[in-house]
């Protein structure tokens, strides 16, 4: 076997993966079903910029490839009947790809504004459930001749990282004509064949019954193990009590009180993009022995500040949440690994600096909590109790939250996609409850600043928007002083 044909064999084998196992997690569970209450919808969209218009039918192809290579863009969800397991990805024996790939043109003089106001129209539209749960949007008419290539995930799917693991895989380096190996031709399934609600059910009902005394015998073997390990391990029951204790300290965190200028929600978002240097961002944290996400946070932390003073409303802190990464090497591709964090944000700090060593001792301090995943462990009982209790649960939490913030790696060369070039990556996470989701992606040289608010939380957004510049040229400068300094 070749190099190049045990390269193709290992890429195939990753995107066969992509998106973890057929039965979603307990947090992805619940991220699914909680949909019921439709402040909670979690779709990300991802929104791209093209120099060119792609060639439709290349277009198409490339997706072809895709759904062939990746059987979780093929795959629809079905919820066990009977309240029996997960929600389960399966094949969707009617699969048409046609309906997931849209094309439309804006309207001249096709701006930024008219592109971003019809991305958010696409990421507040449901999916439908019983499809795939993805869509791609071809948009042309963009100013000089561009276009914008807009994809849109249940976050069920994948979270940012995996959603750039996959797209790091699909990209292609140049302009020509990708020569992707070519995935293994596939069963195609009847409509019998497809797995319903009732058929799940009754095969987890039949599999966890015969399973009773396998399982049983598990436990009692396991629980004998640990009383012995506790009755003659200190050090075992150490890191027992040491995780407890952690468990109490993270759950037991309450958000300061939110500002009164973001208390109200509603259902409509609206998408703003910054775009910075990377280079210079890097500068700037490197002057001040931080790393790229604390200066990110400061800056915004500014941005925040300058809006309150704008809007004539005093304020010392806001609550401010954002993810850190649970993922480990040996995790598979897609799916979610991340565990929320909640942070009192130190708005009234005027010097840029003293947020950042805020913001260190805080990400410090949090990540050495033994129990850092204490909710994502809890989601399993989370995810058995009535529904209508957990949506009240997660919309308590997150409504709490004036904002959440992210900061996802890029892919830092030229990518290409169905011939054109990816100019700048835009990514617009969902708003599930809190007043607005900003995240930053670096792309080949960009930090491209995807902020999207729920609109009646951020009722002036053009101010917002220059309050962030503000906050980031804030932070910008203190790489630009130092080399000043140097020089």
């Amino acid at each position: 076997m070749g190099k190049a044909e045990t390269m193709d064999d290992g890429l195939l084998a990753e995107l066969r993966s992509w998106g973890g196992p057929a039965e979603m997690s307990a947090f992805e569970a619940v991220m699914w079903l909680a949909e019921v209450d439709p402040r909670l919808r979690s779709t990300t969209t991802s929104v791209l910029y093209l120099d060119s218009v792609p060639d439709w039918q290349r277009f198409k192809a490339d997706h072809r490839w895709l759904v062939d290579a990746v059987p979780r863009f093929r795959q629809k969800v079905v919820v066990p009947a009977y309240g029996l397991g997960h929600p389960v990805w399966v094949e969707d024996p009617a699969f048409d790809l046609d309906y997931h790939l849209r094309r439309t043109r804006l309207p001249e003089p096709g701006t930024e504004r008219q592109l971003l106001d019809a991305a958010a129209i696409l990421a507040m539209t449901p999916f439908d459930r019983a499809r795939a749960p993805w869509e791609a949007t071809l948009i042309e008419g963009l100013e000089g001749g561009r276009a914008a290539y807009i994809l849109k995930l249940h976050h069920a799917t994948s979270d940012g990282l995996g959603i750039m693991q996959l797209l790091s895989r699909v990209f292609t380096r140049d302009r020509s004509e990708a020569k992707r190996p070519q995935p293994p031709a596939r069963k195609r399934l009847s409509k019998r064949d497809s797995a319903t609600p009732g058929s799940l059910g009754r095969k987890l009902l039949r599999g966890g019954l015969a399973a009773l005394p396998r399982t049983a015998a598990q436990m009692l073997t396991v629980t004998g193990t640990g009383l012995l390990a506790l009755a003659q391990d200190a050090e075992t029951r150490q890191s027992k009590l040491d995780y407890l204790a952690s468990a109490k300290r993270v759950l037991a965190i309450k958000p300061v009180p939110g500002s009164g200028l973001f208390k109200h929600r509603s259902l409509s978002w609206r998408l703003d993009a910054i775009e910075v240097s990377l280079a210079e961002l890097k500068a700037a944290s490197k002057a001040v022995d931080a790393s790229v996400n604390d200066t990110f946070l400061s800056a915004l932390i500014g941005g925040f500040r300058r809006y309150h003073v704008a809007m004539g409303v005093s304020i010392k802190q806001m609550p401010i949440g954002f993810p850190i990464s649970l993922r480990t090497e040996g995790d598979p591709m897609g799916g979610n690994k991340f565990a929320g964090s909640q942070y009192a944000a130190p708005v009234a700090e005027t010097d840029p600096v003293a947020r950042i060593r805020h913001i260190q001792k805080f990400v410090r301090e949090t990540r050495a909590e033994p129990a850092l995943d204490i909710v994502v462990r809890l989601m399993p009982v989370v995810s058995r109790m009535p529904m209508a209790a957990v949506t009240k649960m997660t919309a308590d939490f997150t409504v709490a939250q004036d904002a959440q913030i992210s900061n996802i790696p890029g892919i830092s060369h030229p990518v290409f996609f169905a011939g054109a070039e990816v100019t700048h990556f835009w990514p617009f996470a969902p708003v599930p409850g809190c007043g607005m989701m900003i995240a930053m992606l670096s792309h080949n040289g960009r930090c491209c600043i995807g902020i999207n608010s729920d609109r009646a939380a951020v009722t002036e957004p053009e101010l917002l928007v220059h309050c962030f510049r503000e906050g980031l040229d804030e932070v910008l400068a203190l790489g630009k002083t130092t080399t000043t300094k140097k020089g």
